[in-house]
């Protein structure tokens, strides 16, 4: 893995400079990127060297838009025998939420951030909390789908959620208390 600087010259004239990150991905395959700044490329070649060495890398050349990983899952929705109806809420999920929206994006793009914009958008465009909720879980089974295809590496929808295990669930928790027999409510 290398970092080096790239300069030429455009047909007006002009001097150019750019970083570029050469690598072998873990097909063997050589992937350059550039970059504007050397900061951004050695973050780059470090992140890039370890998801090498684990096996999960894969290049943004290589991934697909979320609207192709989209139509990949509703097939495999399709493939496993799910309820027709359920196929159908997904398609809705799908064509009138995700796809106008984040469609165009590469998967390898889809972050937290962006994962947390989209919901944003969402509630903007005057969706319900539980549609917003709705539309991000089936976003985080197309993420999963696609990382079981080795499309993507991260499946943010599920990042997402990890870190935020603690607030909303637990207080939603707490107020449904077990009924419990034998004892008299207090009052």
């Amino acid at each position: 893995m290398s970092v080096r600087k790239r300069a030429w010259t455009t047909p007006k004239g002009e001097e150019r400079t750019a970083w570029v990150v050469n690598y072998t991905d873990t097909n063997g395959t050589r992937r350059l990127k550039t970059f504007q700044r050397k900061k951004e490329a050695d973050a780059y070649a470090a992140t890039a060297g370890v998801e090498v060495r684990d096996g999960t890398h894969v290049a943004d050349s290589a991934t697909v838009t979320v609207g192709e990983a989209c139509d990949l899952w509703l097939k495999s929705c399709g493939a496993a025998g799910l309820e027709q109806s359920t196929i159908d809420q997904y398609e809705q999920h799908v064509r009138l939420h995700i796809k106008p929206a984040i469609g165009v994006k590469k998967l390898s793009k889809i972050t937290v951030p962006a994962v947390r914009a989209f919901q944003e958008q969402l509630r903007e465009q005057g969706r319900s909390p539980a549609m917003v909720k709705r539309v991000t879980v089936s976003l985080g089974s197309i993420l999963s789908d696609a990382q079981e295809r080795g499309l993507v590496v991260r499946n943010a929808v599920s990042e997402m959620s990890k870190r935020r295990g603690t607030g909303a669930a637990k207080a939603e928790k707490r107020q449904k208390a077990r009924l419990r027999y034998g004892v008299c409510a207090r009052r």
